[in-house]
């Protein structure tokens, strides 16, 4: 019999080590089951509300000339109330857990929305931007999204549509945020903004909370690492002046506007939460190492503070108990001990001699990573 894969493999491994015994083993299963089974329904269904949505688009679009603007904004906000209407109802009577009439509901009511502030402006010829028509959905959007969401889908919809008009800003208003030197800040300040919105004032859910400050934390961890493993190896020129102030004046901005965000929540000023705030607030001044150093020593230190981060983040999960989180740090580490190995070996790559020994170090960042990774699962908890 092959082996078997998956919580049922896991369960009979645990009841093979005396872990857990049978009844336990059967009560997991059927817990995990029921929570597993929702997830495929709500993606179906928020799929068909999806295509739904686009079909009944596309058939207003081929008669749209044909229908009076009254009639038109009429339905269309009353169709509003009644996906509105549903989605309370919905959302209500199944309590903190996502249902899937409910998640689809809140997820048409927000396009709609989006739609219905498109379909006004072309209705009576007002001008506007994306950013403007982002900035009005979010306005819009944002009080019954927070209110009435339980599930992930609808809060990354979200998270999508507020980073697009965050885009859209920052090309709207690109020329005077460069002459100021303030692109960069603006960036940080909206990220430090993001995560300053869990501040326990506020009164948001948790899972809004711990999902924007997620966000929050991705997006500067993932902007350094970008920066320091892919952009930094590639810049053979020197940045122009403008654009290093740009960068510093942000880092700096950024430094302290993140730390002051992240101590406003009192659960993250103490263990790994705290060190994680840390390493969020490193972040810009990071992203900004490489612009001050140029040429061989600029790959230098940027390959080994990106090193130097991810181990600290890895030490983190391991803290934290994540072991996901600790493989990843792993693996991009070894990733970029790689490149720099191929930026040093230049065009001895190109021999016989080179692939042997690129392949030798290959096998020895293998075995590194595994180790480290079988030294993470022997570690007492």
């Amino acid at each position: 019999m092959g082996p078997v894969f998956g919580l049922q493999g896991k369960l009979a491994d645990w009841q093979r080590d005396g872990i857990i015994d049978a009844d336990q083993a059967e009560r997991i299963a059927t817990y995990e089951a029921g929570r597993s089974r929702p997830r495929l329904a709500l993606a179906l269904a928020v799929l068909g509300a999806f295509t739904i949505g686009v079909g009944v688009i596309a058939i207003i679009a081929a008669n749209w000339d044909a229908i009076p603007i009254a009639l038109r904004l009429g339905l269309h906000m009353a169709l509003n109330l009644v996906l509105g209407t549903a989605a309370w109802v919905w959302t209500r009577s199944t309590g903190p857990e996502p249902s899937v009439r409910g998640e689809g509901a809140v997820l048409l009511l927000s396009l709609s929305t989006l739609a219905l502030i498109a379909h006004i402006g072309q209705s009576f010829q007002l001008q506007g931007s994306a950013a403007g028509l982002l900035g009005g959905w979010l306005l819009l959007a944002t009080p019954f999204i927070v209110r009435l969401s339980r599930g992930g889908i609808n809060r990354w919809v979200w998270t999508g549509g507020l980073f697009a008009w965050m885009l859209f800003t920052l090309d709207e208003h690109h020329r005077w945020l460069s002459d100021k030197h303030l692109l960069s800040t603006f960036f940080m300040l909206f990220l430090a903004v993001l995560s300053a919105l869990r501040a326990d004032r506020l009164r948001l859910p948790p899972v809004w909370a711990r999902h924007l400050g997620q966000v929050a934390a991705g997006a500067a961890i993932l902007g350094t690492s970008i920066m320091l493993m892919i952009v930094a190896p590639l810049m053979t020129r020197p940045v122009t002046e403008a654009a290093r102030h740009d960068v510093l004046i942000g880092a700096g901005v950024g430094l302290v506007a993140l730390a002051a965000a992240h101590l406003l929540v009192p659960a993250d000023r103490r263990g790994a939460r705290l060190g994680l705030g840390v390493a969020v607030a490193l972040a810009p001044a990071l992203f900004a190492l490489p612009l001050l150093f140029t040429g061989t020593t600029g790959a230098i230190i940027a390959g080994v503070a990106f090193c130097l981060y991810w181990i600290g983040l890895a030490r983190l999960a391991l803290v934290a108990g994540r072991p996901g989180w600790y493989r990843l740090a792993v693996v991009l580490i070894a990733v970029r001990v790689f490149v720099a190995y191929l930026d040093a070996a230049g065009g001895l790559m190109a021999t016989g001699l080179g692939l042997i020994l690129a392949g030798l170090v290959l096998l020895g960042l293998a075995y590194a990573a595994w180790r480290m990774m079988e030294w993470r699962m022997e570690r007492p908890v």
